[in-house]
């Protein structure tokens, strides 16, 4: 996550990144809730499936904010 506030920072891509990077966060601490030391039942749910979301969220966002920053 600290990498991607980073990568914010130094490409300065606007608002849509902001927004691709918070929503990331959230699935982040969200992928972290579901999963506990004695209960791995969710394990699949956490991983594959917020990654997948993780993934489409960031390629729409950064690729968005790349596409209307050399317009």
């Amino acid at each position: 996550f600290a990498a991607l506030v980073l990568l914010y920072f130094v490409t300065n891509l606007g608002l849509l990144a902001v927004g691709g990077v918070i929503a990331t966060g959230a699935l982040l601490i969200y992928q972290h809730t579901l999963v506990r030391a004695n209960d791995l039942s969710k394990l699949n749910a956490a991983f594959f499936t917020t990654n997948a979301f993780v993934s489409v969220i960031l390629f729409l966002s950064f690729g968005s904010a790349v596409l209307f920053q050399h317009r």
